[in-house]
């Protein structure tokens, strides 16, 4: 009879596999470590998941949802101000400044070096982004490309989070989040 498996152990491998990829690029991550780092023994780790690469994807799925999730409970609450400015405050914020914004890099440098499974996810997931901001900025501005719009905001902010995660102090994020608000918005 096989041993019963606690139900979080996959929610504990997923948690321990996102902090180590904040860390380091997860070709450098061994599933010992990811085991060691959720407190589980490594078969539990194969009990769940055939290979890393199976990992990585829960990962960043799991991160891209979540965020999704936010940006579109975030549009939908009819309590707060979504208006074109706070609409690219709070998506130029929570992205430049996502605590797990080295995971995003971490993701992306994997899908660069040849991880088909998660490029193709992050296509998806971008594209989805790009639809759902592109689309409300075209509703709180007339005339507005959404396509465009979107991308172009997307583009924006992982260029801000890229020098924000490299230290560059020859910017301030929130100066640059304000003027480009001021710009994108006359």
């Amino acid at each position: 009879m096989a041993a019963p498996h606690n139900d979080n152990i996959k929610e504990k491998i997923l948690k321990a596999a996102s902090q180590l990829l904040t860390e380091k690029a997860f070709n450098e991550i061994s599933l010992a470590e990811i085991a060691a780092r959720a407190g589980v023994v490594k078969g539990s780790v194969y009990y769940y998941y055939k290979n890393k690469d199976d990992i990585l994807y829960d990962v960043a799925d799991g991160y891209l949802m979540g965020m999704y999730d936010e940006l579109v409970a975030w549009m939908d609450n009819k309590e707060k101000d979504t208006s074109l400015p706070r609409l690219l405050r709070y998506v130029l914020s929570r992205g430049a400044y996502d605590p797990a914004g080295g995971l995003r890099l971490h993701l992306t440098v994997d899908a660069v070096d040849g991880n088909e499974r998660i490029k193709t996810r992050l296509i998806e997931r971008y594209r989805t982004f790009r639809k759902t901001i592109g689309n409300a900025i075209a509703e709180r501005r007339a005339g507005s490309d959404a396509d465009y719009s979107g991308w172009l905001v997307l583009t924006v902010l992982d260029g801000l989070m890229l020098q924000l995660l490299l230290g560059n102090d020859e910017i301030d994020g929130d100066e640059f989040i304000k003027k480009f608000i001021q710009q994108f918005s006359c």
